[in-house]
């Protein structure tokens, strides 16, 4: 029990070629190693815990062995090696930036450089957290960073890469560090567990794999914990019980519900799922993505898109084929939009709910769509179908110009000339379908009314807009009815124009103005009448600017202000 080593420190890499899911970094390097094309300084850059330190040391350890390998990695036999292995090399310099940033550490560290390895070739500096150093810190390091000593070599690591100043990431070689893949950390804990005699579940693993977020660091870390909760064997329910997971189970349930239009037990599954404490968005995000998971699947060329187990993949292959495309799609759809609504929502359960009640429902009206567009196919047009398909269906195709024939002879009534019946015999009915042309329709009058435009003189129309602006005061439209009664209105080739005083008026007449003009032309029986509205001209009163005008102009309307002005003592500013 003394002697216990945490996993992410018991089985760090020593070499390049153990560096988990890091393959472009460690080649670079390692050919950089072998032809001896070394750069003064390295800047690593990546999330956490996928391995920018542990390439920091290796990479310090390997240009210091007396014995490297042919691929480029350390032979662990020299004495660099075993003095770096026992942690005793004087040749590494780690530096941890977030406790010290200021620039007396960073003079400090430029002191010693200066001096040269007592053992090896090369001294290597490795600075972690470097975006913790000081703007005054970064600007006393850049003359050491540019031109060191020829021995001295720096190796800078960050999480947050865009903190780092210009000056310096022009200085160095940036390697980008990817998050390690799901499969790739679920192969390295399997190494593990069969290294430390403990057995296990594939999808325990994954599970792991997928809780980590491609740091190995943290999937070493929850390994452990697992480990010392269930024992020496890791089975799927308990790690899933243990790190608050939602078991996938309950959302390949809830799938087969909404095809198969079971509310009750999607209300039923889901109010389980909420006692058991987990909260309704991070479920909301897993069945968003466990959809997502099953139209990956339906194609076999982006099913290498799942980071999940063989028995997994299988599971969605077979839901995938009892879900349409169509379903697939909406149902995302509305998942994120709830997803983004959810925050604001004063109800957030009942928000769910009622999304979980749409999609077991979406089947239903995806299917009903379906069959209306199957009842009431639209005609395909003829004059732009393409010419084989034509020749292929001569039949349908006279079939249909026959029909635009008989439709195109039937007698054509404008609606406001139509008095329809609100039902029809049967035998009308097969009466209209057999109508010659030119007859009349069962039930419908059809005059043939020819429309004139009458002249219409000054008067008439002053008159008419009189007669309108008092209906308007006494329907209640009193702002429209005082416009029009206020305004001066001339009338000439069939223009009325309104005069009218301010742009207030102008706006409350434009909104009305297209009916005004259809009930003129309606009652006047001419459609030629337009209508434009001006601005009068009269020149506006001068406005006072001066405090003792305002205050005239303000007497002048309330009289009661100087008396107040005395009994106050007030005074006026000039």
């Amino acid at each position: 029990m003394d002697n216990f080593i945490v996993s992410a420190r018991k089985y760090r890499p020593q070499h390049f070629n153990t560096v988990v899911g890091q393959s472009h970094i460690t080649n670079t390097l390692k050919n950089a190693i072998i032809h001896k094309q070394l750069a003064q300084a390295y800047l690593f850059c990546g999330p956490r815990g996928v391995g920018k330190t542990t390439c920091a040391r290796i990479f310090a350890k390997t240009i210091n062995c007396t014995n490297i390998s042919k691929d480029g990695e350390a032979c662990d036999t020299c004495e660099s090696c075993l003095s770096f292995n026992s942690g005793a090399s004087l040749n590494v310099y780690e530096l941890d930036a977030a406790s010290n940033n200021s620039v007396e550490d960073i003079r400090n560290l430029v002191d010693q450089v200066r001096f040269a390895p007592q053992l090896g070739e090369y001294k290597v500096y490795i600075i972690d957290e470097v975006h913790m150093l000081s703007t005054a810190a970064f600007n006393a390091f850049l003359k050491t960073l540019e031109e060191p000593p020829k021995h001295a070599k720096f190796i800078l690591a960050t999480t947050e890469k865009h903190k780092i100043i210009p000056t310096i990431l022009s200085r160095c070689q940036v390697f980008n560090f990817n998050r390690i893949k799901a499969e790739d950390i679920s192969n390295h804990l399997a190494y593990m567990a069969g290294n430390e005699h403990v057995t296990f579940e594939p999808e325990a693993l994954h599970v792991i794999a997928q809780k980590a977020d491609g740091g190995l660091r943290d999937a070493c870390s929850i390994f452990d914990q697992m480990v010392a909760f269930t024992g020496n064997h890791l089975t799927y329910k308990q790690v899933v019980e243990n790190l608050n997971v939602l078991d996938y189970d309950y959302y390949f349930r809830l799938t087969d519900a909404f095809i198969s239009q079971r509310l009750p037990e999607v209300m039923v599954t889901f109010d389980d799922i909420l006692k058991k404490g987990f909260d309704a968005h991070n479920f909301l995000i897993g069945l968003g993505e466990h959809l997502r998971n099953i139209l990956v699947s339906k194609d076999t060329q982006t099913v290498a898109l799942l980071e999940i187990s063989e028995t997994l993949k299988q599971r969605y292959a077979q839901q995938a084929q009892q879900c349409s495309l169509n379903f697939l799609l909406k149902a995302l759809a509305l998942i994120s939009k709830t997803d983004v609504n959810y925050k604001s929502a004063k109800n957030q359960r009942l928000l769910v709910e009622m999304t979980l009640m749409q999609l077991c429902y979406l089947t239903a009206s995806l299917e009903a769509e379906k069959k209306k567009d199957e009842l009431n196919p639209e005609l395909p047009s003829t004059t732009s179908a393409p010419q084989n398909q034509v020749a292929s269906s001569p039949v349908k195709v006279n079939v249909l110009q026959e029909k635009e024939q008989k439709f195109a002879t039937k007698p054509s009534v404008p609606f406001d000339q139509l008095k329809i019946r609100s039902s029809f015999s049967l035998n009308e009915v097969k009466a209209y379908q057999n109508l010659e042309p030119g007859a009349n329709a069962p039930g419908v009058e059809a005059p043939a009314i020819k429309f004139v435009n009458k002249d219409v003189s000054n008067e008439e129309v002053i008159s008419f807009i009189q007669k309108y602006a008092e209906e308007k005061l006494t329907q209640g439209a009193r702002q429209l009815g005082t416009i029009l009664k206020t305004s001066a209105v001339t009338f000439s080739n069939n223009i009325i124009t309104l005069t009218i005083n301010n742009e207030t008026q102008k706006e409350q007449l434009s909104n009305v103005k297209q009916g005004f003009v259809d009930d003129i032309r309606k009652q006047l029986q001419n459609n030629l009448i337009g209508l434009e509205i001006e601005m009068s001209r009269i020149e506006t009163q001068s406005k006072a600017f001066k405090p003792m005008d305002i205050f005239k102009a303000m007497t002048e309307k309330n009289p009661a202000l100087l008396e107040l002005k005395k009994r106050f003592d007030l005074e006026i500013d000039y």
